[in-house]
């Protein structure tokens, strides 16, 4: 029997990670889990401030939320695409908690990384489909990058597909995840 698949795909902010997560999934009827829709909700009972022990309350429910959703859709064996922003501290702990799940039902986390250029992150931060969310000005992009530079680096655990999308669609992305990892694509 085939055990399911975890594409996770990881960048940073304004990589384009959810628009190639979006056209993954329509290319191949995985499951699609937006990242910030599962779990931001969450400020509304912790709100961002400087206080750290409810930035540590927020992100540590996020992150037990997020492992009890990707286990359980393991043992049902259900294909899922979802994101993450490696900017928060722990990141490469927290990548390496969802292999550990995914993988204890005999199922795969296949990780694509997806690294622009930085000019190109630049553009899409003002781009009109990101207005209203957390990082829509420049201004806030290079504030959350000059704290986490963390969210360049590739995560070093096992092979995985770095793609820079500088120029790529989501399609053209989309496609390159499909054939690299060999995945199923539903018939057009």
């Amino acid at each position: 029997m085939n055990r399911m698949n975890l594409v996770l795909i990881y960048g940073p902010p304004a990589a384009g990670k959810l628009t190639v997560a979006t056209e993954l999934s329509r290319l191949t009827g995985y499951k699609l889990l937006d990242n910030h829709r599962a779990i931001d909700y969450l400020t509304e009972l912790f709100p961002r401030s400087d206080n750290a022990e409810l930035e540590l309350a927020r992100s540590r429910l996020g992150r037990k939320i997020r492992l009890d959703m990707f286990e359980a859709v393991a043992a049902a064996n259900i294909d899922l695409i979802t994101t993450f922003a490696p900017i928060a501290a722990g990141a490469q702990d927290f990548t390496r908690q969802i292999c550990e799940v995914v993988e204890r039902h005999g199922s795969t986390v296949l990780l694509v990384q997806l690294l622009p250029s930085r000019e190109v992150l630049l553009e899409r931060v003002v781009s009109a489909s990101r207005q209203g969310k957390k990082i829509d000005t420049p201004e806030r992009w290079h504030e959350v990058i000059g704290s986490n530079p963390a969210a360049f680096e590739v995560f070093p655990d096992r092979d995985h597909l770095v793609l820079d999308n500088s120029h790529l669609s989501a399609d053209e992305a989309a496609r390159q995840i499909i054939a690299t990892y060999d995945l199923p694509a539903l018939p057009e």
